[in-house]
């Protein structure tokens, strides 16, 4: 893959995109690895390597751990920090796939093969219970400012648009994805328990959140339901795409999407990464306020209920 080095000393990796000169010390601040007696700001660079992301320190594994998120584009800085902080508290490589594509689709195919995997809750539960993946759900965060561990839909429409759900059946839906919980099957549920028995005059798949928000301002669908973490990352980012769209309702909180780890993993490093996961806090990862432990109960009771 491009930008892999097999190297047991790195201490994080980015496969398939190099950062530009990060600060790890200004992440993790002066944690103390496990196995080492050095501090962040003690490790020094070795190699021309490090300029690309790597951080040379002796590990526990034989090979990186294998990472990789399957939610929107705003989850790859938070899983960047992420990597960066349990590599930084367990001493363990852990290596994050920047280039793999991030659909659902891809994910059934991808995720059982990683070690740590963020993805909707939705394929999660259905892998786990259908037994195509030995993953386990070990923890779910709390998004920055939202209080516990759950999330949420807002749906949009233009500003000239219909003004509530009833209005809005009788318009043309823009779906990110017909396996995406946030976008399409919790939406479903949604109606269901609202309007029983109906449903949109027409729908279109967009591919993401992020188009299907702008198919709604280019008058190209008239509503869509978006996962509120990336709802709340556009109105950070690009104000403007969204500046002629407005929300009309919203769904019920559900349980937010869930890590997981591989069964396979070595049960020290499965107990060092879960340990470091629910450790976390908003100083080593800007967009959460935590992370707290979870199973895959709660996500198959809600999703495949």
């Amino acid at each position: 893959m491009g930008g892999e080095v097999h190297n047991r000393r790195a201490r994080y990796c980015f496969v398939g995109e190099s950062l530009q000169d990060p600060v790890l010390s200004t992440v993790l601040g002066s944690r103390q690895p496990s196995g080492s007696g050095k501090s962040m700001d003690e490790v020094g660079r070795t190699s021309d390597r490090e300029h690309e992301g790597w951080y040379s320190l002796n590990t526990q594994a034989e090979a990186p751990v294998r990472a990789a998120t399957y939610l929107g584009d705003n989850s790859f800085p938070i899983m960047g920090d992420l990597v960066r902080y349990l590599a930084g508290v367990t001493g363990i490589e852990v290596a994050l796939d920047t280039a793999s594509a991030r659909s659902t689709a891809t994910a059934y195919q991808q995720a059982p093969a990683l070690d740590l995997v963020w993805m909707c809750g939705y394929p999660t539960a259905l892998l786990i219970s259908t037994g195509r993946t030995s993953h386990e759900v070990v923890a779910a965060p709390i998004f920055a400012g939202h209080g516990e561990p759950i999330y949420h839909s807002v749906i949009i429409a233009r500003a000239d648009g219909p003004s509530s759900l009833r209005a809005a059946l009788e318009t043309r839906l823009a779906v990110n994805e017909v396996e995406s919980w946030s976008g399409f099957l919790g939406l479903k549920a949604h109606i269901e328990r609202s309007f029983p028995g109906a449903w949109f005059v027409d729908q279109t798949v967009t591919g993401s959140h992020r188009a299907s928000i702008q198919a709604v301002a280019d008058q190209a669908c008239d509503v869509a339901a978006i996962d509120i973490t990336i709802w709340e990352h556009v109105l950070a980012t690009e104000p403007a795409a969204a500046a002629n769209v407005r929300v009309i309702d919203r769904t019920a909180d559900w349980p937010a999407p869930p890590f997981t780890l591989g069964s396979h993993l070595d049960p020290t490093i499965r107990k060092s990464l879960t340990a470091a996961l629910v450790a976390v806090g908003p100083v080593d990862v800007p967009s959460l306020d935590g992370v707290v432990a979870a199973g895959c109960a709660i996500y198959r009771d809600v999703m495949l209920a």
